[in-house]
């Protein structure tokens, strides 16, 4: 039995924020970019019915975890009002920065769900998962949809779209972004929305984030970041996260970039996929694969 299970990072090549509903979710329009750059997961299945995470970060290791949370979430569905089958112990190798823009908490709570509903022998469709994945955050639909998407309502309305491949140099600074935070601080700033448009148009433009201007007027460090990478290369915000990042067409290039760097900069090269290499290896499971993914 697998015991390992990767949880890929994400980009957000653009993203613009196209209005606000009721409950104070903002409805987007971004084009999400898997990258091979990612946490690790490893999960043994208990018959205790206990959830336990294990990491050297002991600031994830709370009740509201995402992990913890989607792990209970998928007991509590499938073994509605009784005491659940199976438990977890969920052994985390965190490597996607915190408040990144990278998807970290969001990909870990979905490879928890994809794992554990296979292994847990609950065999729940796609669209059961992705229902439940909303319940959790939105970009955590995306991860469970595990192809590179273009995402629309608040980020969980997806179509794919292949992305041709190329090699992204990420810069991390040593800054947390809470996306919360980031929201309340759009509406504070009082920015006008971005006009809705089509999907064919949005690809054909140059790429923007909404969130940009915003995010390094109320940081000085991702400011001076912006300004290291954009010497050398057209630099852009991920998410509403603090990473910045600069694509290139060869791996060659961005390392050259990157050795133009100074040394306290810290920053990783990474290539992008249009498959979750996830949902590559549940693939390899055809009993798992007919129902997940050709459902």
């Amino acid at each position: 039995m697998n015991y390992q299970w990767p949880s890929p990072g994400k980009l957000n090549l653009f993203l613009y924020v196209t209005g606000c509903r009721a409950d104070g979710y903002h409805y987007l329009q971004t084009l999400f970019q898997l990258i091979e750059y990612g946490d690790t997961i490893k999960i043994f299945v208990t018959n205790n019915g206990r959830i336990r995470l294990f990491t050297i970060m002991n600031d994830l290791v709370f009740r509201d975890n995402l992990i913890i949370r989607a792990a209970k979430l998928l007991q509590h569905y499938c073994w509605p009002n009784k005491k659940p089958v199976f438990g977890a112990d969920i052994f985390l190798d965190k490597i996607l920065p915190i408040g990144s823009g990278l998807g970290g908490a969001s990909s870990n709570a979905a490879t928890v769900l994809m794992v554990l509903n296979q292994q847990w022998r609950c065999y729940l469709n796609k669209h059961v998962l992705m229902h439940l994945g909303l319940m959790l955050g939105a970009d955590v639909p995306f991860f469970l949809y595990g192809r590179s998407a273009f995402a629309e309502g608040i980020g969980n309305i997806l179509t794919p779209v292949f992305v041709p491949k190329k090699w992204y140099l990420i810069l991390i600074p040593p800054v947390r972004i809470n996306t919360f935070w980031g929201f309340q601080m759009y509406k504070l700033e009082n920015h006008c929305y971005s006009p809705f448009r089509s999907m064919r148009e949005l690809l054909s433009v140059s790429f923007h984030n909404d969130f940009e201007e915003i995010i390094k007027k109320i940081s000085p460090e991702i400011k001076i970041f912006f300004s290291c990478l954009s010497q050398f290369a057209l630099a852009r915000l991920t998410g509403t996260g603090s990473c910045i990042f600069a694509e290139f067409k060869t791996e060659q290039l961005a390392y050259q970039v990157q050795s133009y760097l100074p040394s306290w900069v810290s920053s990783i090269i990474t290539r992008g996929i249009n498959l979750s290499p996830l949902h590559q290896k549940l693939l390899k499971c055809t009993a798992y694969s007919s129902i997940i993914f050709l459902s």
